[in-house]
Formats: C-alpha cells, sequence, structure tokens
C-alpha cells in the first residue's frame, strides 16, 4: 500500500497545475455523467409489451389511439409482426380503453355479420362467411399452448348440379410457434380434424399446415409409416416365431440322443419353413346316404303302348312333317307302339366345411443329425427312425432327413470338460471354503455365547457370593453387638453382684433383705473363711490338689 501512494504522488508531483486541474476535472465530468445516466435510466419507465405480433392496420390504428391520449410508447417490428410497448404502470388501463375501441380488430369472426347491410350481394355474403370462418379457425387454433399465431385460408367450391363435376374443399393453414415450442403429431392430427370438422365437404387429406420455415407438418407419410412398421413386425414375429419351433424341435432331438449316445456323440441342426398365408376354404359334398344307392325321394313311371292299324309316325324328318295341312306318308298295316319314362329323385347328403387356415404350419422340415462312426448301420437305420418320428418328418410335403456317422474331434470337448472339472473344483474350494467360514463363524457365535453365559454365571455367582458374605457379616455383626450387649449386662450383673456381695461381706444390707441364694452364698462363705481359719494346712493342701487335678 505504501509503494502506491508514493508512486502516485510521483505521478501527481510529475504534472503541473493546469495538467492537475484538467485531470480533476475529467474525474467531476466523468462523476456527472455517470450520475445523470444513471438517473434518466432510473426515471425513465418501465416498458412492457401491450399488444405483440400485431398486424400492420391493427398497429397503426393501436398507435394512432396512443398519440391522441398523449401516451408514451415504442414501436418495435420484426417478420413476426409489430410489438407495441407503452409504461408498465399503464399497460392494464390501456387494454381496457382499447378494447372499448374495438382495438385490435385480430380476426374477425362471424362478428362481421353484426352490422350487416342492406342490398348485400350473394357474393358478398359468400366471402363474408369465409372470412368469418377463416377469422373463427384462427382464433380457435391461436388458443393452442404451442401456437403464437395463425392464418387460414380456405377454398369452397362452387355447388354443381352434379355430384361428378364437384370439386373437393381445401384448406392452408400456417402456424408461427413460440420460441422453442414444437408441435408433437397427435397435436398436428388435432388441428387437422379441428379444421376438417368445422369447414363442410373438407377432407383431412385436403388440407396443408406449414411452419414459418414452409416445413410440411402433416405429411401423408403416417399410414405408410404405420403399415411398414406393422409390416416389420409381421417379419419380425414370423422370424422369431420360426426361430422357436425351429429350437423345440432341434432340442427335442439333441436331448434325445444325449440321452441315447451320450452327450457329445450326436449333434443335430434343423431347418423349418412355416407357412404364414392365410388360407379359408370353403368345400360342399355330396354323397349318397345308402350304400351309394341313395333314398328314393320321388319317383314317376309313364308307360305308352298302342296296337293296330293306322298310320305309322313317319315320314320324312324336319321341318315338313310339322307343317299344317301336310299329309304324311299314308302307311295301312298293322302297328304297334310303346313307350315307357321312368324318373326318380334321390336324397343324397350334403356337407358344407368352411376351413380357415391359421398362418404358421410348417410347410417344410430338415433335419440333419452327425453322429460318431463308432455305430453301426442298424442302428444308424434306428436313428434315422426315431429322429423322424421325433422330429414328424412328412414325406409328402417334402421333409428330409440324413443321419451320417462322422469321426468328431474331441478335442474342444475334452478342453470343455477340463474347464468344466476346473471350474467345478473352483466351486468346490469356493463352497468349502464358505461351509468352514460359516462352521468358524458359528463356533465363533457359540463360543461368545457360551462366554456371555459363563461371564453372567460368574457374575451371578459373585454377587450371589457378595450377598451371602454381606448377610453373614450382618449376622456376625448382630452377634457381636449381642454378644457385646450380653457381656456388658453380664458385666454390669457381675458388677452390681460384687458391689452387693460387698455390701453383703461389710454387713450393709440387713439379712431380712438378702435372698435365699445370697444368705446361702453369705454362709458357704463365713463357713470357708471359718474353715481356713481353723485348719489352714488342710485347705491349702486341698486347694493343692485340685490345681494337680486340673493340670
Amino acid at each position: 500500500m505504501a509503494n502506491w501512494r508514493e508512486r502516485l504522488r510521483e505521478l501527481w508531483n510529475r504534472y503541473d497545475n493546469r495538467h492537475r486541474y484538467a485531470f480533476i476535472g475529467g474525474i467531476i465530468a466523468l462523476v456527472i455523467a455517470i450520475a445523470g445516466i444513471s438517473f434518466w435510466y432510473g426515471s425513465k419507465p418501465e416498458y412492457v409489451p401491450l399488444y405483440t405480433n400485431l398486424e400492420t392496420k391493427d398497429a397503426g390504428d393501436v398507435v394512432n389511439s396512443l398519440k391522441e391520449t398523449g401516451v408514451p410508447y415504442e414501436l418495435v417490428e420484426d417478420k413476426r409482426g409489430a410489438t407495441i410497448l407503452v409504461p408498465a404502470t399503464q399497460v392494464h388501463n390501456l387494454r381496457l380503453d382499447l378494447a372499448a375501441q374495438g382495438l385490435p380488430r385480430g380476426n374477425k369472426g362471424f362478428e362481421l355479420f353484426d352490422d350487416s347491410k342492406l342490398g348485400v350481394t350473394e357474393f358478398q355474403n359468400k366471402v363474408n362467411y369465409l372470412q368469418a370462418l377463416q377469422g373463427e379457425l384462427t382464433r380457435t387454433i391461436e388458443h393452442l399452448g404451442s401456437v403464437e399465431k395463425a392464418r387460414i385460408h380456405i377454398v369452397l367450391p362452387e355447388d354443381s348440379l352434379y355430384k361428378k363435376n364437384e370439386k373437393p374443399a381445401t384448406a392452408s393453414i400456417l402456424l408461427m410457434l413460440k420460441p422453442e415450442a414444437q408441435l408433437t403429431k397427435p397435436e398436428v392430427k388435432g388441428i387437422v380434424n379441428l379444421v376438417s370438422h368445422s369447414v363442410q365437404g373438407l377432407a383431412p387429406e385436403n388440407i396443408t399446415i406449414v411452419d414459418e420455415q414452409g416445413n410440411i407438418l402433416n405429411k401423408n407419410d403416417d399410414d405408410e409409416l404405420e403399415q411398414q412398421n406393422a409390416q416389420n413386425l409381421r417379419t419380425l414375429n414370423q422370424i422369431e416365431m420360426t426361430k422357436r419351433v425351429r429350437d423345440h424341435i432341434q432340442q427335442n432331438i439333441q436331448t434325445m440322443l444325449d440321452k441315447t449316445l451320450g452327450e457329445g456323440n450326436a449333434f443335430v441342426r434343423v431347418s423349418v419353413e412355416l407357412d404364414f398365408d392365410d388360407r379359408k376354404i370353403d368345400r360342399q359334398t355330396f354323397t349318397p346316404v345308402v350304400d351309394d344307392a341313395g333314398i328314393i325321394r320321388s319317383q314317376q313311371d309313364v308307360s305308352e303302348s298302342y296296337t293296330g292299324e293306322s298310320n305309322v309316325p313317319g315320314g320324312p324328318a324336319g321341318v315338313t312333317g310339322n307343317i299344317p295341312g301336310y299329309v304324311a306318308e299314308e302307311r295301312n298295316a298293322n302297328a304297334e307302339y310303346e313307350r315307357k319314362e321312368s324318373t326318380r329323385n334321390y336324397e343324397v347328403n350334403e356337407e358344407n366345411q368352411k376351413i380357415v387356415a391359421s398362418p404358421g404350419s410348417i410347410r417344410r422340415l430338415t433335419v440333419a443329425v452327425l453322429v460318431s462312426d463308432e455305430i453301426t448301420e442298424l442302428q444308424q437305420e434306428g436313428l434315422l427312425r426315431a429322429v423322424s418320428s421325433a422330429a414328424g418328418i412328412n414325406e409328402e410335403r417334402g421333409d428330409t432327413i440324413s443321419v451320417e456317422p462322422m469321426p468328431f474331434n474331441t478335442d474342444l470337448r475334452d478342453q470343455r470338460e477340463a474347464l468344466e472339472r476346473q471350474e467345478q473344483l473352483r466351486k468346490d474350494r469356493i463352497l468349502y471354503t464358505e461351509i468352514a467360514a460359516m462352521i468358524l463363524i458359528a463356533a465363533l457365535l457359540l463360543g461368545g455365547f457360551l462366554m456371555y453365559r459363563w461371564k453372567k454365571r460368574k457374575e451371578r455367582q459373585a454377587e450371589l457370593e457378595a450377598k451371602l458374605a454381606a448377610e453373614r457379616q450382618a449376622r456376625e455383626e448382630a452377634r457381636r453387638a449381642e454378644e457385646a450387649q450380653r457381656r456388658a449386662e453380664e458385666a454390669e450383673r457381675l458388677a452390681a453382684a460384687e458391689e452387693r456381695a460387698q455390701a453383703i461381706e461389710n454387713n450393709e444390707i440387713e439379712d431380712d433383705k438378702l435372698t435365699p441364694a445370697e444368705r446361702q452364698n453369705l454362709n458357704q462363705k463365713q463357713a470357708i473363711l471359718k474353715l481356713i481359719d481353723e485348719k489352714p494346712a488342710e485347705v491349702a493342701w486341698l486347694i493343692k490338689t485340685w490345681l494337680i487335678e486340673d493340670e
């Protein structure tokens, strides 16, 4: 900090007073300019959009109204339309005032007919109706969340007396979307259906929707795409179904051969061609009822005979004999004529069959089996019959099967078996390790449990011993206290007895106050003292004898 001060001081001293005043004046001017700009921006009202994306005519009407009321505004134009900015404090009031004036007019709907005049031609009515219809649809579409603005052009054909001469109605829709917005396929389809159901005779395929970049949003490739997707899905399903049938047959044959010849001694490959064509067959069959003869339902027998002279039917054949008035050849002779006719109608069985063949039946089946060359020809023939039965070979539909003995290369199988053995050993080691770990954990848990039980038992035993010791100590203290009390009482009793005895000995107590025992003791003591006075040697010898006996 001191270095900076020194440098600034040196720089300041380097200039004269004129430059110093100029420098100070520049700083003051810069501060005043910053303060003025800040004040200007701070005092400038905040402008917010009053209307956005207005048509040029509507923008001009709104601007003229703002000029008349003296409200400041800013006008911004872009490709979407005009945007009018006004002070934020006045935006709501201005919208209400402009709405009262009918601004902005925007797209008019059926309110065009509110001020209809007399003398309007039919053509003008059609134009007004078309404009009102376009305005109503525009308003409706602009209510969508992703659509900011829309324009609709509808072409209604002229009425014709002949249906074949009528042209279809068409419509074009231009959508201007909101920033970062994008219409989904269902939304585009919804707009198409909305316009189609709002205009009489307008089919959905005659509607075109484009965005502001000119991209067609309702391309007619949806149905083709759905058909293509359905076809692809159907093809995938057919491939998957073929694979399942092939794998099922191949697995059945392979399992049978593995259990018969041993694993790795036979290999099976199956090729299946399925028929996915839909077939519907209507068949009507008529068969006799009984013994291929049938039952007679109705019978008609006709018999004619004639004998005598007459013109025998004859003459030239053809038209001549049939012309009225033409005399036939006369032949007078005996003639005989006989004709018999019999008609019988039989009852027959009628059988109608309607056969619907489901797709997925086997059209052709090919089975190839390779077995070890160790089998005999007889075994090979047996395998051929067994595999044919297991696979369901049908020669009438062109199925083929082949069983060929081949020398097998067992190196790969041996390597696989070795790897399997190693893998099994590894799994066994892991299993044994896990078992040992589980046993160890179980032993630790059991040991911990036993230690816990032993510790708890020791604690309970220690508590019991402490309790017993406390009880013994309490009993001992009670016994000692009782013994001390007894000794004290005995001492007091002995002291009292000695004091009384001394009093008795000193004849301080009268004889009538002595107890029988005290009187007896006193008499005995006096007798002993008298004996000692009279016979001291004998008493001493007696005491000495008692002492010797005690030893």
